[in-house]
């Protein structure tokens, strides 16, 4: 726990120093899709939206240093079937924070164009997980699934893990203000905390951004 909590703190830091002296900030919007998996469980897909604003703080030879917070809402609709027709329906409103610190090595082509690739960790943030479940299936089924019926907040009530630690790779092209990218990010932290199965959340994204500020 004192190395994750040292972690954190290092991480905070370089994102305030960051984003204090940077020399370029952006406005991204795009579109994500997480994944939410473990043992013994299938698959969540959400998809959804991401949007924020990134400092790059230029270092040597064509790398930077990136960061920013970037808010994400993503809905999931996720069918569990069963014999007989019986099945299990979990809809969910998501809505996480994105902290990223990416290291980011550039090829420029020209003044107006470069491409460019990054890595480095994401620290995501749970703000509000909203999930309705509904059961077709008899009282003595749902409790031998583990399976609840109704509204719950799956980080209020303590079902997942609020901070999840990623680490991500991608690249894009920048042409003039404009840039596009796309990148992978895997997630390291057990969300789960009702039971010793591992969950992990994964996810791909893309988006698009403005670079509306450059210092000189």
């Amino acid at each position: 726990m004192k190395k994750v909590f040292k972690f954190r703190l290092i991480l905070a830091f370089l994102v305030i120093a960051c984003i204090a002296n940077a020399q370029k900030y952006r406005l991204e919007a795009g579109y994500t899709n997480p994944d939410r998996f473990g043992a013994n469980v299938s698959s969540t897909y959400f998809n959804g939206i991401q949007l924020g604003g990134t400092a790059e703080f230029d270092l040597k030879n064509n790398v930077s240093l990136l960061t920013g917070v970037l808010y994400n809402f993503v809905y999931s609709n996720k069918i569990q079937t069963y014999p007989n027709r019986d099945s299990v329906i979990y809809s969910s409103f998501g809505h996480f924070l994105d902290i990223p610190l990416r290291v980011i090595y550039s090829v420029p082509v020209n003044k107006n164009l470069r491409f460019f690739g990054f890595a480095g960790p994401n620290l995501n943030i749970g703000l509000f997980q909203n999930q309705k479940t509904s059961s077709s299936l008899s009282t003595s089924l749902n409790l031998f699934n583990n399976v609840v019926p109704g509204k719950t907040d799956l980080y209020k009530n303590s079902i997942l893990n609020r901070l999840n630690l990623q680490i991500g790779v991608g690249g894009g092209v920048q042409w003039k203000n404009y840039q596009l990218k796309s990148g992978y990010d895997f997630g390291i932290t057990n969300l789960n905390k009702t039971s010793i199965d591992n969950l992990y959340q994964k996810g791909w994204y893309v988006t698009f951004a403005y670079e509306f500020n450059q210092k000189k």
